[in-house]
């Protein structure tokens, strides 16, 4: 049966294959065709299989022997572009495997033929069994075209029942690998959170050994001298610590071991969210030690300078190796931070918890009630914040003020140069712009802090002044009533930003001023006995309900209105009320003002009185700089690199220079004689420069020029009065000629 499908498909098979053949065939091919059909009658009275057998390998032998070698190759070149037999064809591009496959393909063939028949067996049962859409895909494969052999689709169908089979363990071993991957999931999220537990315990540990350092150590010993030999009140430790004494107890007592005992058992009690939640409540006794922690760190920045035995017994504890090399200042923080600190760990530990999990809502409790405590350090936070930042500063400073103020904030600092009023020379600063004080420091080559206090100077009398540097660009004076630096920036940027927040700084600290008076003039208190109400909430005076002056404001208040402190000018703390502490500790606003032309926004080529190029230098020993000088009608020398520029270098006033030409200078000036010949010297009581012309005669000019401009004159000014002189003497000489 098979024998007569596979004579009739393979026929038409090649038909298909090489219809662009030649159609005429030698006759040799013909006979041998002639042949070939002969032999299979004979054989047809065999059995089936053997039939296939006999019919394919007698074709294979007349096709082989018949054929020309080339035309063998055609064929295989015309199936390699064939997609469907190209990777076939790759497999049996080597002659020995090919013969080994046609000598074993007769002994296997009729096992094939077995196979076969038991698959698509099993195929009829197996289709009716598999879903609609399997159905569907399997008989879409089925759809092959006609000039396909039956042989090759049966082993194409067996390919695919046997991938079928195949894939159905699959579909299990996927759900076995989503499983598999869902556990490591859970497990890895399992994981860390035990890593989030394990670092809750550990920063616990340390969170415990410095809240014993501040009360065991620091409040203890300091406590302890006191009463041996009374420094302050008993109370001012109190004030120093706050409630810190019951917060060591909270944690050390209760909290930590309770972390410790369940991290010992976490393989049976994975659970850290019912501790967290139990103890959460307790947190609220932080905004007593935040609220009083601004009031603590003056009076203990206070008493280390007033009083030398307790700043001996500070430094004492602060040099012991637990300490770290840290200040008690430092350490003090730690329970500021640490209520912000609870709060990104459990919502870590959260974060890693299924929503199945036993200890899923406890710890979503928990992170609830630590954001609610945490909440109300907040506005504490912020002003820590600022403390923290002058805490660091002060600390960087070496021999500095006590920087540590409540109405202090930073404003801006940065690298700037500072130039020399004695040699001249450029000197590395930096610079601290508080809201009240300004700090000029240098850098310290040896090791501990790293900047040393040059100079220091109020903000409310501060002035401001626009350098008159003619070799040096973006130099600005600050000065008060003691002191005069000569500062420069290496860009017009920085040092328009600088000088932005100089003049924001000195407007917002005049407008505090004006409003309220914190210096050392006194203030005109009101009288406690003309008022019998609190003037900020209307409560009514009594015996209990004490009355209180502002010392700000003057004002009569409660004790409730006026419970904030102050440190004045004479470093006492004062009692002030409410409004007058939000106004004076606000931090500074910027307000709209609009942008003012910057005075060396001046073209090189706008009109003026006089301009050209001369040479510049400051000192004898330096190099000429060639420069473009423009002197306008203001009396204002400006300098530019060329005379194309659209930004001015330098503005100078000339009004209180004196000029000088070379020739003139005295004998113990440094200048070189050969070079004063065309040069001449501006000067005033703090620098002076060397100019040197192209020319004699341009020299000349220079110096009329200069010399008028330093008196507040003209050379048309005074071209006007000497003809008005000229015209004066003609008209009295013709009027003595006429009389």
């Amino acid at each position: 049966m098979f024998s007569s499908k596979i004579s009739g498909s393979t026929s038409k098979f090649y038909t298909d294959l090489y219809d662009n053949e030649e159609t005429s065939q030698s006759e040799d091919n013909k006979s041998t065709t002639t042949k070939n059909s002969h032999l299979q009658e004979q054989n047809s009275g065999a059995s089936d299989d053997v039939n296939s057998q006999d019919s394919d390998s007698i074709n294979s032998v007349a096709n082989e022997q018949n054929s020309p070698k080339h035309s063998s190759y055609n064929r295989m070149s015309r199936l390699q572009s064939c997609p469907r037999f190209q990777s076939f064809l790759v497999t049996t591009s080597n002659s020995s495997i090919c013969t080994e496959i046609r000598s074993e393909k007769i002994s296997t063939e009729s096992s094939f033929v077995k196979v076969s028949h038991s698959v698509l067996e099993y195929s009829s049962s197996r289709y009716k069994a598999a879903e609609r859409s399997s159905h569907q895909f399997i008989l879409e494969d089925y759809a092959v075209s006609e000039s396909e052999s039956e042989e090759e689709s049966d082993e194409n169908r067996s390919t695919e029942i046997t991938t079928i089979i195949n894939n159905q363990p699959n579909d299990l071993a996927n759900e076995k690998l989503l499983s598999t991957t869902k556990q490591e999931h859970c497990d890895s999220k399992k994981k860390k959170a035990h890593q989030v537990a394990e670092e809750l315990l550990a920063t616990e540990k340390k969170y415990v050994n410095i809240l014993h350092l501040i009360d065991q150590v620091f409040q203890f010993r300091v406590d302890q001298e006191n009463r041996a030999h009374p420094m302050f009140p008993i109370e001012t430790v109190q004030h120093m610590f706050s409630n810190i004494k019951s917060i060591y107890k909270f944690h050390n007592d209760f909290l930590l071991p309770q972390l410790e005992e369940r991290m010992k058992l976490w393989e049976t009690n994975s659970r850290i969210g019912d501790i967290m939640k139990n103890f959460a409540p307790f947190l609220k006794m932080y905004t007593e030690y935040v609220k009083n922690f601004d009031y603590a760190m003056n009076l203990i920045n206070n008493l280390q300078g007033k009083v030398p035995r307790f700043a001996a017994i500070i430094n004492e504890i602060q040099k012991l190796e637990e300490c770290g090399r840290l200040t008690l200042s430092h350490h003090m923080l730690s329970p500021i931070q640490r209520l912000p600190r609870y709060e990104l760990l459990i919502k870590d530990y959260l974060k890693n918890l299924t929503k199945d999990n036993p200890d899923y809502e406890d710890t979503k409790k928990a992170l609830e009630l630590v954001s609610t405590a945490a909440n109300h350090t907040n506005e504490a936070m912020k002003k820590i914040d600022k403390f923290k930042k002058l805490l660091e500063i002060q600390e960087s400073i070496y021999d500095s003020t006590d920087l540590v103020s409540a109405t202090r904030e930073l404003v801006k600092e940065g690298r700037i140069v500072k130039i020399s009023a004695r040699s001249g020379d450029h000197q590395e600063r930096h610079l601290f712009l508080f809201s009240d004080i300004l700090l000029l420091c240098s850098l310290r080559l040896i090791p501990g802090p790293i900047y040393r206090l040059r100079a220091k100077f109020l903000v409310e009398n501060l002035e401001i002044i626009e350098g008159d540097n003619l070799e040096t660009a973006n130099t600005f004076y600050i000065r008060d009533d003691n002191k005069n630096v000569e500062l420069y920036t290496h860009s017009a940027a920085d040092k328009a930003a600088w000088l932005d927040a100089l003049f924001e700084t000195m407007h917002e600290i005049m407008r505090r001023k004006a409003s309220l008076k914190t210096g050392e003039e006194k203030n005109n208190l009101v009288k406690t006995d003309d008022v019998n109400r609190c003037m900020v909430c209307e409560t009514l005076f009594s015996v209990m309900k004490r009355r209180h002056n502002c010392r700000s404001c003057g004002i009569i208040v409660c004790s409730k209105c006026s419970n904030q402190k102050l440190l004045f000018e004479d470093n006492k703390h004062m009692r002030v009320c409410r409004l007058c502490y939000a106004a004076l500790t606000q931090p500074l606003t910027k307000s709209p003002t609009s942008p003012v032309p910057s005075l060396l926004q001046v073209s090189a080529s706008a009109p003026s009185v006089f301009s050209g190029y001369l040479l510049l230098k400051t000192q004898a020993s330096k190099h000429w700089t060639r420069r473009w000088f423009s002197l306008h009608t203001d009396f204002v020398l400006y300098t530019f690199k060329s005379d194309s520029e659209n930004m001015a270098m330098t503005a100078t006033p000339l009004p209180g220079f004196i000029v000088i030409e070379g020739k003139e200078l005295p004998d113990e000036d440094p200048l070189n004689s050969k070079d004063r010949i065309r040069a001449f010297k501006i000067h005033h009581s703090r620098k002076g420069y060397y100019l040197q012309a192209s020319s004699q005669e341009n020299k000349e000019k220079w110096v009329h020029v200069l010399k008028l401009a330093t008196k507040a004159e003209l050379p048309q000014d005074n071209d006007e009065k000497s003809k008005n002189s000229e015209n004066a003497q003609d008209h009295q000489e013709n009027s003595q000629e006429y009389s």
